[in-house]
């Protein structure tokens, strides 16, 4: 017989007994789970439905991979509609012939085996996407996979070369996803006056708590940063002399107020709080704050020649999250008459939103949970500032991300 402690001596050099992380920090925070990754999903999953119609396996390739977290996106995109299937995601794993993941660093390259070791048509390569396309010899993919900037660690030029390769080495149909760091972010207003030709500073620093985040121990890196036009007219560039044709089937702005940096000061005068308070928004065991949603984007309006349409679209989504937080204000306030002004002044698609969340405020009482605040309200606020940005219109390169998804055709 074991001694009575030896179990939960086990389990606990096993790490099981660690305080609890939540969602609230670090690199898989809520607003990645549930706000990019998400964008992520449902960008890519028209073009996904379609090529899953036409061919009974994929074949994927994950440029600057990492560890294999795009397989992850790529296997858990959900259903547009609601119905009996016997899958709970658009594709499975039975449904992929190979996934290829490339990166140009060994221990991503390994780490990813090893959390694939179970799926044996997955595998990892290390390659320098910076010398061009790394896979010619092999039959041609369906889709050619990126995420969240890995591409924008390359030059213009490299892009372009890396793009040609890849239009040429396609199949009729293949398609491209692009995932670029957007210039006309609120994050950084200090590059918006920059060009696509030259790699700026970046780092990621975001990642530690606040009174960890200094400028000179930070890790910098160069990275190329991208307005929606630049980066279509570097696809047709790449296109021409592929001698293919491209059909830009998505081009949408992520992350427009939530990005990373929003929450640092090395690139803009002010430190917000607002991914913070969008994390406790999604987080059931917290409640939000509306407070820290409030924004003053004041410090965007300098007269800069550059980006002003960019500056326009971020103040105008930065007007209906105004109007998500005044209702909510209002809601609060049991200011019925404010309520029903914001409803009233807001063009249709967000007055039926600010209705939803008002029907849920006045019926708490119906909901079976001890929190409704953490478990319902909030994050159905944090859906509704997610789900418009996911329907503005075409992307200008004013978000963290520039998010592309582009269809070969030969």
């Amino acid at each position: 017989m074991i001694r009575r402690t030896e179990f939960y001596e086990v389990a606990v050099k096993a790490g099981f007994y660690g305080l609890e992380r939540g969602g609230i920090f670090g690199k898989k925070d809520n607003v990645r789970k549930y706000w990019e990754d998400v964008f992520i999903k449902t960008s890519v999953r028209p073009a996904l439905e379609s090529l899953l119609a036409r061919a009974e396996k994929l074949r994927i390739i994950d440029l600057g991979a990492g560890s294999g977290e795009g397989l992850g996106l790529l296997t858990h995109i959900p259903p547009a509609r609601v119905v009996k299937a016997a899958h709970s995601f658009v594709l499975n794993h039975d449904r992929i012939e190979v996934y290829e993941g490339v990166d140009l660093s060994p221990a991503m390259v390994a780490q990813g085996a090893a959390n694939y070791r179970s799926k044996p048509h997955a595998r990892f390569l290390e390659a320098d996407l910076s010398e061009g396309f790394p896979r010619p010899e092999e039959p041609p993919f369906h889709v050619y996979f990126s995420s969240y900037g890995a591409l924008s660690h390359l030059t213009v030029g490299e892009l372009e070369q890396l793009s040609q390769q890849i239009f040429a080495h396609a199949a009729n149909g293949s398609i491209m996803v692009y995932d670029l760091y957007g210039r006309w972010s609120a994050e950084w207003p200090l590059y918006w006056d920059r060009s696509a030709d030259e790699q700026l500073p970046y780092n990621m620093a975001y990642l530690f708590p606040p009174h960890k985040q200094d400028s000179a121990t930070a890790d910098w890196f160069d990275v190329t940063f991208w307005t929606g036009a630049e980066l279509v007219q570097a696809i047709q560039r790449a296109s021409l002399a592929a001698g293919t044709q491209v059909n830009v089937l998505t081009l949408k702005d992520r992350s427009l107020l939530v990005g990373r940096h929003m929450d640092t000061c090395f690139f803009k005068p002010t430190r917000f709080a607002v991914r913070n308070q969008v994390n406790h928004l999604f987080e059931r065991d917290y409640r939000g704050e509306t407070a820290g949603l409030q924004l003053d984007l004041s410090y965007l309006a300098d007269g800069r020649s550059s980006g002003r349409e960019a500056q326009r679209r971020i103040r105008s989504y930065h007007g209906s999250w105004c109007a998500v937080t005044g209702t909510l204000d209002a809601l609060m306030q049991g200011d019925n008459a404010r309520v029903k002004q914001w409803i009233e002044s807001s063009p249709e698609a967000l007055a039926e939103d600010l209705k939803m969340l008002a029907w849920l405020y006045r019926n708490a009482d119906r909901f079976p949970v001890v929190d409704f605040w953490a478990s319902v309200m909030g994050p159905q606020v944090a859906c509704v500032l997610r789900n418009h940005e996911l329907n503005l219109p075409e992307g200008l390169g004013c978000g963290h991300g520039l998010f592309c998804v582009v269809e070969i055709r030969k």
